[in-house]
């Protein structure tokens, strides 16, 4: 709990750069985007699914690399958001059109992210990181090819 609070303001310079860099730039047994669930998903669509995973995702790189003896698992997370840039900024597209505008989108992205930062520290970190550790190595080893597969199979599989 203290190395939480004590990397709380670099984890708020984290989140920031996710942004920006997401504004720029083998398939496990069980879709990887099952585990990008949050309580404050607004539905069930691929977008919605693919927002919730990168948040998830970012937020499990910032703060689960020492638990898992990975100094680059945020490095991970960036290379993800490069990779598949393209597929995030159109479901962050599809979900601010959905709900009327950038800023309403930018408000339910802030919910999620703040919903998964509680519910790290509801976890604890620990157990927390050893939740996340196999969705976010499964997520930031995905293609473009291997995340829509993934959304595509989420979404199918709710139906």
């Amino acid at each position: 709990m203290k190395n939480l609070f004590k990397n709380i303001g670099s984890i708020g310079g984290f989140l920031l750069c996710a942004s920006v860099l997401t504004g720029c730039a083998e398939t496990p047994s069980a879709p990887v985007l099952e585990a990008a669930q949050t309580p404050l998903m607004l539905g069930e669509s691929s977008a919605d699914r693919v927002v919730s995973l990168q948040t998830r995702t970012m937020l499990a790189g910032l703060a689960c690399g020492p638990s898992w003896n990975d100094p680059q698992a945020f490095a991970r997370y960036a290379r993800f958001t490069v990779r598949n840039a393209e597929i995030l900024r159109r479901s962050q597209r599809e979900l601010a059109e959905r709900m009327g505008s950038l800023a309403e989108f930018d408000r339910m992205h802030t919910r999620i992210s703040n919903g998964e930062s509680m519910r790290m520290l509801e976890m604890g970190n620990s157990n927390y990181c050893e939740e996340m550790r196999e969705p976010f190595y499964s997520a930031v080893a995905l293609d473009p090819e291997g995340l829509t597969r993934q959304s595509l199979v989420a979404q199918a599989s709710l139906r």
